[in-house]
């Protein structure tokens, strides 16, 4: 029997404190004076201690394995890899 590969996207990996509602002003430009709701965001535990622009930052040094396209916009990390460069940090 064949097992399927397991993936990570990036919300996954990186964790996220909750943010609450805001309503944000435009200050210029074709919308200056009119407001936006920001919806509040709960918090996200990923299952490491980074926010998401770490996690890109750290990819983009070549510090964390690099990731994999799959059609279209969708960026995923091969679990297999991501549990090994998490044993690799811990020794």
């Amino acid at each position: 029997m064949q097992t399927r590969e397991q993936f990570y996207r990036a919300k996954q990996i990186a964790s996220a404190p909750a943010t609450p509602e805001k309503i944000h002003v435009y200050k210029t430009g074709e919308n200056a004076g009119k407001t936006r709701k920001l919806n509040a965001k709960p918090a996200r535990q990923g299952i490491l201690p980074i926010s998401e622009k770490t996690l890109w930052t750290w990819t983009r040094e070549g510090k964390f394995p690099q990731p994999i396209r799959m059609g279209g916009n969708v960026t995923v990390w091969r679990a297999s890899d991501v549990q090994k460069w998490i044993e690799e940090q811990s020794a």
